[in-house]
């Protein structure tokens, strides 16, 4: 797995996202990783058009949007949440993903999924929340 730092790095196979959709809306620092572009990639090319809603978050913005703070799992470029069109969309991401990420956040109107573990700092992996 890399990180992607560098927007002339980003691989063709992820056609059907840019750099910008995850990069941080604060500052615009690009830091994504591509085992996670892979899979969000994959999901797309199985479920169809899929919305990132937040993707890497600089420790600044991440402290102030963030119950997480300065150190939550946007910040490491290992997270992104996805928009949910309505509950059975939802469900069906739920479905997709539960069995492919270690974390798993559900709200409303949008799930979180991240591929972190132990060794990045997140002793509570696998784990699903509700928000």
């Amino acid at each position: 797995m890399t990180i992607i730092t560098d927007p002339g790095n980003w691989s063709e196979d992820w056609c059907n996202f840019t750099p910008d959709e995850v990069k941080c809306q604060h500052c615009g620092e690009l830091k994504i990783s591509s085992s996670l572009m892979d899979l969000i990639q994959t999901a797309r090319a199985e479920l169809g058009p899929l919305s990132i809603t937040s993707g890497y978050r600089c420790s600044e913005h991440n402290n102030n949007i963030s119950s997480t703070g300065p150190s939550g799992p946007h910040t490491t470029g290992k997270s992104l949440d996805i928009a949910v069109r309505d509950s059975k969309h939802r469900k069906e991401l739920i479905t997709y993903f539960a069995p492919k990420v270690p974390g798993l956040g559900i709200a409303k109107s949008f799930i979180h999924i991240d591929i972190l573990t132990a060794e990045d700092g997140f002793e509570m992996r696998p784990n699903s929340w509700v928000y």
